[in-house]
């Protein structure tokens, strides 16, 4: 296998930029950059050298470098790391050096993650909590990664495949020695495993996605009739100008997005198309269809009406989508006085707990309105006890091993119960990626006494 490197800090202009080496050949390749062998350097520590360029000889950088063995690296080979300046001549000169390296290639994406699976290091779900890491942008989503990362869901799958591991030893057995009955205790003490097992995974599974919404984002859609104040209010919370404001209906024509941090839930926030009935124009009407659509898929819903337009009829587009994570939002409080609209909220039955009163040109209330997204976004997706599904791959493979451990029979044909478990701790393996017939004969094996 080639030995690979790569730039594994930020692209671009730096004050320092960290490289990684790894494979049989970085030693060497160190050693060549160096101009000298290392045996005098221990590994895992820091030291400054000079970095030669290999056939001009020409200095690169004055960088600190060190060496991990194979056991002690991030990928399980052994590897080195360099760190430069980090200019742009530094980082030019420096991929040109470990280029012309014998036995060295520049590392496709995720390679070094890779090779740290295969050696390994960590197993798939924990590849993915390292680059759910990378990616996090809020407190939560960092703090579901690192438990990722971790092993938190490794060691609830790892658990569950030991106990189907045992039960299939079992059944093996008894498929070996047909004329031995299994006695009625190991067989009710089996089926309450089984039992309690596929408990297990179910309540696993329901979990209202909570992970996957928490990695991906809450995706909250503002709603409403035109030049009620949707894209104001959008600007007011990103705090920049994103959205084109204007009198004219039908200003918005398509979905526009931008990123929000609430109470360390990641939003989606989603400004769309006014929605009008008497609409002419077909493009708008597009932008209708899919303000419409966009709703259907939200997770947070704000409705938004102008204060002073607002009549009882503008309720009906809107009724189908209102649930417990709508918020009505009543616009333009600053050009009326309060008692010209506190009894609209009777208007709105349908949702009580989430009315709020705003102006998106002053900013008043939409401290409240935070809150209650943040209230919303809590209900939905916050993490539990427990490490949580955060890839639809998790949940597929999941659901199969529930069928496949549902459909399980110990009183009919064993060979299609060993199947079924079979079948199960597959599903279970293709999550976490270890795949091996080996463990199923050392549960088998371990049984036996020493002589044996």
């Amino acid at each position: 296998m080639n030995t690979i490197f790569a730039q594994c800090s930020g692209m671009g202009k730096a004050g320092v930029t960290v490289y990684r080496i790894s494979g049989s050949s970085s030693v060497a390749a160190l050693e060549r950059l160096i101009g000298g062998q290392i045996t005098a350097l221990q590994p895992r520590k820091m030291y400054l050298r000079k970095i030669f360029h290999p056939q001009t000889g020409i200095q690169i950088d004055k960088a600190m470098v060190v060496y991990f063995n194979a056991n002690s690296s991030f990928t399980g080979e052994e590897s080195a790391e360099i760190h430069v300046h980090g200019s742009i001549a530094v980082i030019k000169l420096l991929n040109q050096a470990l280029g012309v390296i014998e036995d060295l290639r520049l590392a496709e994406a995720g390679e070094f993650a890779k090779r740290a699976f295969l050696n390994g290091k960590f197993d798939l779900t924990a590849a993915e909590g390292l680059a759910d890491l990378i990616d996090a942008e809020t407190e939560l989503q960092h703090k579901q990664a690192i438990r990722q990362l971790g092993g938190g869901l490794e060691a609830i799958y790892t658990n569950w495949r030991k106990q189907l591991l045992k039960i299939m030893s079992l059944i093996e057995a008894y498929i070996d020695f047909p004329d031995e009955e299994i006695p009625a205790q190991v067989l009710a003490s089996t089926k309450d495993n089984i039992s309690n097992l596929c408990r297990e995974i179910s309540n696993h599974l329901k979990d209202n996605n909570r992970g996957e919404r928490l990695r991906n984002g809450l995706k909250l859609t503002i709603v409403g009739k035109p030049n009620v104040g949707k894209s104001s209010l959008m600007n007011l919370l990103l705090k920049r100008e994103i959205a084109i404001v204007s009198n004219i209906a039908g200003t918005t024509r398509d979905v526009i997005e931008g990123h929000l941090d609430i109470g360390g839930y990641p939003v989606i926030l989603q400004d769309t198309a006014g929605i009008r009935d008497n609409s002419v124009d077909e493009i708008e009407q597009i932008g209708i269809k899919k303000s419409r659509e966009t709703l259907k898929h939200s997770d947070i819903k704000i409705i938004m009406y102008d204060v002073q337009e607002f009549n009882e009829k503008d309720i009906t587009p809107f009724v189908d989508f209102i649930d417990d994570n709508t918020i009505v939002v009543f616009n333009k409080i600053d050009e009326v006085s309060a008692h010209d609209y506190n009894h609209l909220s009777m208007f709105t039955p349908h949702i009580p707990k989430h009315i709020l009163y705003i102006s998106a040109k002053t900013g008043k209330n939409i401290d409240k309105l935070m809150d209650h997204i943040c209230q919303i976004a809590e209900q939905i997706a916050s993490p539990s006890e427990n490490p949580q599904i955060t890839r639809e791959r998790h949940r597929t493979q999941l659901s199969y091993a529930l069928e496949a451990l549902s459909n399980l029979n110990l009183e009919s044909d064993l060979v299609l119960a060993a199947e079924d478990i079979r079948m199960t701790i597959r599903y279970l393996s293709n999550i976490t990626g270890v795949i091996t017939v080996d463990e199923i004969l050392g549960e088998i094996f371990s049984n036996f006494c020493i002589g044996k």
